[in-house]
């Protein structure tokens, strides 16, 4: 590998070399001084401004399908597998000083970069203003977020509320929905019961946007009712009436979430691949059913493409069906890889092996290790675990979590593109069975 002089560069001290090269013997890896180095532009925009500062990691350049990283924590393996999975490249790292690696990014990734390592700036601040530059500037349309799982309780409503709270804490538009109909659970998780709800909106007593109730949390709710026969099981026509208008509704977000109901019913498919992102949640214990899960959309979205194409002449199918995992009351993070691991390899295996053209491939949201007491203290509150307990590991995992979506380059993939627009809507609307 190409590697630095040893002379210090200015504002680089000598210290820092020396103990920048003490580590790359000890570790056995290659001490590079990304001042002194050519850093190819390519492998600079495989990493997001965030990702570099969490992970104090700057991308040099790709050798014989490895991505040589500078980083100060080479030894670090969950970072050096989110890199792996950020990028999609085996990871080379490499000791960097750590004053040059800070000009390092400072040059390279410019304002984006928060300055000095070991400074939590993940992002420029975010206000309404330049939201617009943010998410806007990489779609068209609202970014819509539907929440499924194969089975209750594994924490789908606490991270759908969470999430739009994060993103509306951040000065995004936000609107969440409880589409779980007939077991809707937002109301009583934060004990916001609106009186006009779902079942209004069905029997045609109130229009949707009166159904618009501004939580104090800074997001907009859309509540829904419990126990509910007709909501649970609505017929086809109402199945399109819905979708229509949440499509039309969410027009005025630049974010709406979907808290959806439990299981892998065709009307929650249909809810779920109407969104631009489909997050499937799960957890260590249920993890069968999440891959059960991931399966079960993988076949609706098959369904739908394939009849789509055979409808109309000109239709392009999508190929490939994206949804993004969350794993839930994890125990650390190197049980979430290990387990969205093992959910690829069996995709890859039982799935896309045995099919044609469309295939499944899985993007890694994130882990949410297990607070029990700080969850069931803010559930005891009727509050958002990030409002009530921001500090707690949890809570800053869904907060990362939520600059993928201000931030579409940082996916954990950037091969894949995750763009399901809104015109999703009316081609799920053709499709009577």
């Amino acid at each position: 590998e190409q590697t630095s002089k040893s002379n210090s560069m200015p504002g680089q001290s000598e210290n820092d070399t020396k103990i920048a090269k003490k580590k790359a013997q000890r570790l056995k890896v290659p001490f590079i001084d990304p001042l002194r180095v050519t850093i190819e532009p390519s492998a600079l925009s495989l990493l997001g401004p965030e990702m570099v500062l969490r992970r104090q990691a700057l991308p040099i350049r790709v050798v014989d399908n490895f991505l040589l990283v500078a980083m100060l924590t080479p030894e670090d393996p969950v970072a050096i597998r989110s890199l792996e999975l950020l990028t999609g490249f085996k990871i080379r790292p490499a000791v960097a000083p750590k004053n040059s690696l800070s000009i390092a990014l400072k040059k390279y990734y410019g304002n984006r970069y928060g300055g000095k390592l070991g400074v939590i700036n993940h992002q420029p601040k975010i206000t309404q203003k330049n939201i617009a530059k943010t998410t806007k500037a990489n779609r068209s349309g609202p970014c819509t977020l539907s929440v499924i799982s194969n089975k209750g309780g594994v924490g789908k409503t606490h991270f759908s509320i969470n999430m739009a709270y994060c993103l509306a804490k951040k000065g995004a538009k936000v609107l969440l929905i409880d589409a779980d109909l007939g077991n809707a659970d937002v109301s009583n998780k934060l004990g916001i019961f609106p009186k006009c709800h779902l079942m209004d909106f069905l029997e045609k007593n109130k229009k949707m946007d009166e159904l618009l109730f501004r939580t104090k949390y800074g997001f907009d709710l859309i509540a829904s009712s419990y126990g509910e026969f007709k909501l649970a099981n609505l017929y086809y026509a109402q199945k399109v009436k819905f979708i229509k208008h949440f499509n039309q509704i969410s027009q005025r977000y630049e974010f709406a979430i979907f808290d959806l109901g439990a299981g892998i019913s065709r009307m929650v498919m249909d809810f779920a691949l109407a969104a631009a992102h489909t997050i499937i949640l799960t957890t260590p214990q249920d993890f069968i059913s999440g891959y059960a899960c991931t399966k079960a959309g993988f076949s609706r979205f098959k369904e739908i493409e394939e009849r789509l194409e055979e409808k109309f002449s000109n239709y392009e199918p999508q190929l490939i069906f994206s949804p993004m995992l969350v794993i839930n009351q994890v125990s650390n993070l190197r049980q979430g890889f290990k387990l969205f691991d093992n959910l690829t390899k069996a995709a890859n295996e039982k799935i896309n092996s045995r099919e044609g053209k469309f295939r499944i491939k899985p993007e890694y949201l994130g882990a949410i290790p297990y607070e029990r007491v700080a969850l069931r203290a803010a559930e005891a509150k009727k509050k958002p675990l990030l409002f009530a307990a921001p500090r707690v590991k949890a809570a800053q995992s869904i907060q990362h979590m939520s600059t993928r979506f201000f931030y579409p380059e940082a996916t954990y993939d950037p091969k894949v593109k995750f763009k399901q627009p809104l015109a999703r809507f009316a081609a799920i609307l053709s499709q009577r069975k």
